[in-house]
């Protein structure tokens, strides 16, 4: 598989180097303009398999380039065919796999402030104020993380599982993370958790329980 990547930020650069080790990946390269050290840069998206991007821009270019998007927004709009790749759809995937959960949170430098409640992240992140808020139709609580780490929470009926990383190390896998979950019809990464979850986990982020 040959994954081409959209100039659309840190998030898809930090992307396309987990990518490049990842073994469902042959290839990456980056779709320019655009420099790069690290990857190949080629003016259009012939060849590519899927390409990846982040923010409101990226499906527009998806379908001036004809290949199929991985996407961090939160609906698979025309031309996106992976969406929901981000912090708050990687703890919608941990919460798909629980029988009963009672509480889907996210923690992020990058979120606004908290009004709603306090939830407990696990440290470095810790006591946050969250804000409920819907993600794709799904409840989840967001809270802004008081440091360079974010949290991911789902509880159960019998237990807690998290992922904490470094924040930008984390939105990067769960942006590339969804390249395994691309199929041949538009889906959530979370209507496929257990194959977002394992490509995230090889990617190098590491899912805790406490049953």
């Amino acid at each position: 598989m040959i994954v081409g990547v959209l100039v659309t930020g840190d998030t898809a650069v930090r992307a396309a180097h987990s990518l490049s080790a990842h073994p469902t990946v042959d290839d990456v390269v980056v779709v320019g303009p655009a420099r790069s050290k690290s990857f190949r840069v080629v003016a259009t998206a012939e060849g590519c398999d899927l390409l990846v991007g982040t923010g409101p821009d990226a499906p527009g270019l998806a379908r001036g380039h004809g290949v199929r998007l991985v996407w961090d927004g939160e609906s698979t709009e025309e031309g996106v065919i992976v969406a929901g790749a981000s912090p708050a759809g990687l703890a919608l995937a941990l919460a798909s796999r629980e029988p009963d959960p009672r509480l889907v949170a996210v923690a992020h430098p990058d979120y606004d402030e908290g009004s709603d409640h306090v939830v407990r992240f696990p440290e470095p992140v810790g006591r946050g104020t969250v804000s409920d808020t819907t993600y794709s139709q799904r409840r989840v609580a967001m809270a802004k993380s008081p440091n360079r780490f974010a949290a991911c929470l789902a509880v159960g009926a019998g237990r807690s599982v998290t992922i904490v990383d470094d924040a930008a190390f984390l939105t990067g896998v769960a942006l590339a993370a969804g390249v395994d979950v691309a199929d041949d019809k538009p889906m959530m990464v979370f209507d496929d958790a257990l194959t977002y979850l394992d490509a995230a986990t090889a990617m190098g982020l590491v899912m805790a329980d406490d049953r």
